[in-house]
C-alpha cells in the first residue's frame, strides 16, 4: 500500500515525520523529544567507539540552543561505499535495518533509533561537516530540505564528523536542550566507555574511569578492592557483552545497590540485575546471604542485539539468556577477587554465619 497526502501525491518520509513527530521522537511538549534527538547523534558516535573507530566525542549547546556534536571517527563517505549509502541518503531516507551498514555492536541511547533523516526532518536547521578518506562533505538543511547543494572537496584534515542541529519550534513547544539530562547520560558513558574521551560544554573531564570507578562511588573506603570482570558470552550470532563490578564499603550499613545498564542506558530492573545476585548466592554459602549484601555496591552492563523489555517504558530487561550470562561473569569476578584479597573474602563469608 502506498500512502498519499491530501493532494493525492505519495507521502514522503519528511511529510510523515513532520505530521506525526511524536511517533518518531517522543514528547514534543516535555523536552523528551529534543533529548531523544540529541541522544541519537551521540549514539551514532558511540557505535563507532564500540567498534574501536572513534576515541573523542565533544558535545555542547550554543546560546540559541543549537546542539553541537563532533567526533574523530571515520566520517561519512559523501558518495557512499559498498556497504554504506551516500551521505544524502543518510540525511533524507530512513532504513529498515537497525543500522545503515549492518554493523554490530549497536546501541540506542533513546527509546529507539530514529536515524539522522528523522533528526533532520524535525530540525529547524541541520549542518553537517564530515571528513572521510581525504574528502570533506558539507551540507545544510532546513526542516529536512537542503538549503544549498552539498559541497564535496579534497582536504588534508583528519577524519571526523561535526553536526550542528537546532530543534524546530514549529514542532517542539520548547527547543531548549535538556542540559542536565544530557549531561547525566554523558557522565554514565564516561564510566561505561573508558576508551572514549568525552567533553561536555568544552570541559574535558570525563575519560578513562571505567565501571570499577562507578561501583566505588558508593564505597569510597572498601573491604579489599573491586571485583571486576568483562566477557562476551554466547555464540557469534547472539553474543552478550557483560561487564560486572562489585565492591563492599568498609563500615557501611546500607542496603546493597546495583546500578544496571542495557546497551549503555540505565535499566533499573531485570534479569541482568538478578544475574548479579545469582552470582553472589552461588559464590557465597546461602546462609546469611542478606548480611553479605550489606554495604555492597555493584554495577552491571550488558550489550546485546536481542533486547526484550518487560515494560512499555523499557526499564526492565527480560531477555532470558542474559541472567545466566551475568551470573557466570559475576562468579568469575568474585573468584579472582577472592584470590587477590583473601582476607576481605573471608570477612564477607563470615557475615551471617554466626546467626
Amino acid at each position: 500500500m502506498i500512502l498519499v497526502d491530501e493532494a493525492g501525491e505519495p507521502e514522503t518520509l519528511l511529510g510523515w515525520v513532520r505530521k506525526r513527530p511524536g511517533m518518531y521522537v517522543g514528547g514534543v511538549h516535555d523536552g523528551s523529544g529534543v533529548l531523544h534527538v540529541a541522544l541519537e547523534l551521540v549514539a551514532n558516535a558511540v557505535d563507532q567507539a564500540l567498534a574501536g573507530r572513534l576515541s573523542r566525542l565533544d558535545v555542547g549547546v550554543e546560546g540559541d540552543e543549537t546542539l553541537v556534536v563532533s567526533d574523530d571517527g571515520p566520517g561519512i563517505a559523501a558518495d557512499g561505499a559498498k556497504d554504506r549509502p551516500s551521505l544524502r541518503d543518510i540525511l533524507e531516507r530512513r532504513f529498515e535495518l537497525p543500522t545503515v551498514d549492518g554493523h554490530r555492536p549497536h546501541v540506542h541511547l533513546g527509546f529507539g533509533g530514529i536515524g539522522l533523516a528523522v533528526a533532520n526532518a524535525v530540525a529547524e536547521r541541520l549542518e553537517i561537516v564530515t571528513v572521510h578518506a581525504g574528502r570533506q562533505a558539507t551540507a545544510c538543511y532546513c526542516r529536512g530540505v537542503p538549503l544549498t547543494a552539498m559541497r564535496v572537496e579534497a582536504t588534508d584534515r583528519s577524519s571526523g564528523t561535526c553536526i550542528r542541529i537546532r530543534a524546530d519550534p514549529q514542532i517542539f513547544s520548547s527547543v531548549c536542550v535538556p542540559r542536565e539530562d544530557l549531561q547525566h547520560r554523558l557522565t554514565d558513558l564516561s564510566f561505561l566507555l573508558p576508551q572514549l574521551r568525552i567533553s561536555w560544554m568544552g570541559e574535558r573531564e570525563h575519560h578513562g574511569r571505567g565501571l570499577p570507578e562507578l561501583a566505588r562511588l558508593h564505597a569510597p573506603a572498601t573491604i579489599g578492592g573491586v571485583a571486576h570482570h568483562r566477557a562476551v558470552v554466547g555464540g557469534l550470532e547472539e553474543p552478550i557483552d557483560v561487564e560486572v563490578a562489585l565492591v563492599w564499603g568498609e563500615g557501611s550499613t546500607r542496603e546493597a545497590t546495583v546500578q544496571s545498564f542495557v546497551n549503555l542506558g540505565r535499566a533499573a530492573e531485570g534479569v541482568h540485575r538478578e544475574g548479579v545476585l545469582d552470582g553472589l548466592r552461588s559464590f557465597f554459602p546461602r546462609r546469611g546471604a542478606a548480611a553479605r549484601r550489606v554495604g555492597l555496591s555493584a554495577a552491571v552492563v550488558v550489550v546485546l542485539a536481542d533486547v526484550q523489555w518487560g515494560s512499555p517504558i523499557r526499564d526492565k530487561l527480560v531477555t532470558p539468556a542474559v541472567r545466566p550470562a551475568v551470573q557466570a561473569v559475576t562468579m568469575t569476578a568474585l573468584r579472582a577477587w577472592a584470590e587477590r584479597y583473601p582476607e576481605a573474602a573471608a570477612r564477607i563469608r563470615a557475615r551471617g554465619l554466626e546467626a
